[in-house]
């Protein structure tokens, strides 16, 4: 399923996504904003491929190029069909964070959380469209990415 085909709420994240960059970039951070063009569960890998525009995985890649995530922070907000994610990738030491919004649909949901809960983290690989390469790290503590948005 594509973000056209997730309506008002997918729009609030991307919203939601717009301005918590804009917050890293106010505290004198690098932030990015990204905008996918589709989220795929891989359950059998504990992962979440992230399709990009090119242009915002070359950005992303440049940014994270050479520094290590030191930490990952998970918002969310549930909706009909879907959970919805926004994933920031960090670095303090360097000042920079990817912001990543995220969904999965309720009928993958199960299976990528059992797998990631084997797999203790879940990967978020970020990719262009043509595959020529990708930028990764993971959720070290599934549960932040699975917890109901209600707890």
């Amino acid at each position: 399923m594509s973000r056209a085909d997730l309506g008002e709420r997918w729009q609030r994240v991307f919203d939601d996504t717009e301005a918590t960059a804009a917050e890293y970039r106010d505290r004198g951070w690098e932030a990015i904003a990204l905008h996918p063009g589709d989220v795929n569960p891989i359950a059998d890998e504990a992962r979440l491929h992230v399709l990009l525009p090119g242009s915002e995985f070359d950005e992303t890649n440049e940014l994270l190029s050479g520094v290590a995530v030191e930490s990952v922070r998970v918002y969310a907000a549930a909706g009909e069909t879907a959970s919805y994610r926004l994933v920031v990738a960090e670095n303090a030491t360097e000042e920079r964070a990817v912001c990543v919004p995220t969904f999965v649909l309720d009928s993958d949901a199960e299976a990528l959380e059992a797998a990631a809960t084997e797999a203790g983290e879940l990967g978020i690989r970020l990719r262009p469209l043509d595959d020529r390469d990708s930028v990764e790290f993971a959720v070290d503590d599934p549960e932040l990415f699975f917890r109901d948005p209600a707890e």
